[in-house]
């Protein structure tokens, strides 16, 4: 929920609570917060193995609870870094570690690739040529005149494997002949 703009603290105010914090607060770590942190630590790096889509356990994950733990005390100007802080900011981890495992393993790709396109447009003709004029056999150079002009031979060929072997459309005859089976 937002807070209405005259319920905020006024910028000065704001500034100097900041400036007191850096000077005057330097939490060090209370028994319990070390205990608690040592424990996560060690049991988030013994299960790091069993969950190979987490992030790996390194002495940074360690120095980041101390140092936000510390941070937590900070702003509430204590002396000392309670359990209660480092509990806080284990939640925070937890709720990281839980979206990271709704993190998409494989690369989310926007839009079509160019063999793709190519595919799509060699189809269009092919179906045109088929139903139209009932023409099925197409010719090496007919094709990649359908795929357009700039289309290079690398996409090209993605293209016809891609139609020959993922969607079996097109039969490939031999000496640059290729026959359509799409579309009946």
């Amino acid at each position: 929920s937002a807070v209405p703009a005259n319920a905020a603290l006024p910028q000065e105010l704001l500034m100097t609570y900041v400036r007191y914090a850096r000077q005057f607060a330097q939490p060090v770590l209370g028994k319990a917060a070390k205990n608690r942190i040592k424990e996560f630590y060690l049991k988030r790096k013994a299960n790091s193995h069993k969950a190979a889509s987490q992030l790996p356990v390194t002495l940074r994950l360690l120095e980041a609870l101390i140092r936000l733990s510390e941070a937590r005390a900070k702003a509430e100007l204590r002396k000392v870094v309670l359990l209660s802080d480092v509990e806080d900011i284990i939640e925070i981890f937890e709720a990281g570690a839980d979206f990271e495992e709704q993190l998409p393993d494989e690369p989310i790709r926007k839009g079509k690739t160019k063999a793709n396109n190519i595919v799509d447009r060699l189809k269009q003709f092919m179906d045109r040529r088929a139903k139209l004029d009932g023409i099925r056999e197409f010719k090496d150079r007919e094709l990649r005149s359908a795929a357009g002009a700039g289309v290079k031979e690398e996409d090209f060929d993605k293209a016809i494997r891609r139609l020959n072997e993922q969607e079996n459309a097109l039969l490939i005859k031999g000496s640059g002949t290729y026959y359509y089976v799409g579309a009946q």
